[in-house]
């Protein structure tokens, strides 16, 4: 970190102490100083590129303007620019959220709030973003490019399972075959498929008093499946029993806002799969990347089962959650 040369950027930086550090897709700082609390984040590099955070930070005022939650504000530069290109890496200043990251036994609990806020954030995507504004390479999009090609998002995930599997690799194959076929020809039309933020597990997720009040982590946004959203508040821990419960939660608060179309909702269990497989492909590629109350040892073993209930009855959420 070129600290002159981030204090010449942000001169109210002057006297701050590192808090903690946080490290993914990208390194963050928590920082404190005088003027307040900030998160400053440099991008990994190769992961984002400035076209592509410049629409990120367009679609947290987007999301900032339309929901109730707090959405980290960012400081522009002494040469007002959002963005600086350092020596040593591309930074953004956000704000510092005060809360406490939501845990998975949260997330039942908080689950008809986040999903009030997730459809009224869809609500203002569909009344004021349409499609064609968006620049389609601008920013990722969450369908089945993101297995496809020499460089899959998050890798392959036929690396994220032991090659002497072949039952696991075949089951996985089946249910990859499965979901491939139904999103191939799911719906795109605006009232389906628009701006997601497509990370709201609970370590994204900031709560006061047990009430959600602060989300992060735009770092993924992108075009998807508006039901997308839900399915990545399950992150990891699809396989919990609690899990149906979240996900119904969620339906119950998003239907106060937003109709919830019958073909979308038999969607789910195959962007639970989707999400599944990427997060099969990203604990291969992070193997030093720690998530709470996340056994390694067993995901493989879960997965399985979810993939082999979802090739039983593919439309079923509750079957594939039971």
């Amino acid at each position: 970190m070129n600290w002159s040369q981030l204090q010449r950027a942000w001169p109210f930086l002057t006297g701050a102490r590192v808090v903690r550090v946080e490290r993914s897709e990208n390194t963050t700082w928590l920082l404190r100083c005088p003027a307040g609390g900030f998160a400053l984040r440099r991008y990994r590099d190769g992961y984002s590129n400035v076209r592509s955070i410049r629409a990120e930070l367009g679609f947290m005022r987007l999301a900032a303007a339309a929901i109730g939650a707090a959405i980290p504000e960012v400081f522009s530069t002494s040469s007002d620019d959002e963005i600086l290109m350092a020596s040593d890496g591309t930074y953004v200043l956000f704000s510092l959220i005060e809360g406490i990251e939501a845990s998975h036994e949260d997330m039942v609990r908080i689950a008809p709030q986040l999903g009030e806020v997730t459809a009224t954030l869809h609500a203002c995507v569909q009344e004021s973003c349409q499609l064609d504004d968006w620049e389609p390479d601008s920013r990722w999009t969450w369908d089945l490019s993101a297995f496809e090609g020499s460089t899959p998002r998050w890798g392959a995930w036929q690396l994220g399972v032991a090659k002497d599997d072949e039952h696991l690799l075949d089951c996985l194959g089946a249910a990859y075959e499965e979901m491939n076929r139904r999103l191939g020809a799911a719906s795109r039309d605006t009232q389906s498929f628009g701006l997601i933020h497509a990370d709201l597990r609970a370590a994204n997720l900031l709560l006061v008093d047990s009430n959600l009040v602060g989300i992060i982590d735009f770092d993924d946004c992108g075009l998807g499946w508006f039901v997308y959203d839900a399915v990545t508040a399950l992150s990891f821990y699809e396989a919990r029993p609690e899990s149906l419960a979240l996900i119904e939660g969620w339906m119950t608060g998003y239907k106060r806002i937003l109709d919830l179309d019958m073909t979308m909702l038999k969607l789910v269990p195959s962007l639970v799969i989707y999400r599944r497989l990427l997060l099969t492909a990203w604990l291969h590629s992070h193997p030093h990347a720690s998530v709470s109350g996340l056994s390694r040892s067993t995901f493989g073993y879960d997965t399985e089962r979810l993939a082999s209930r979802y090739l039983e009855a593919p439309e079923d959420i509750e079957y594939m959650l039971s």
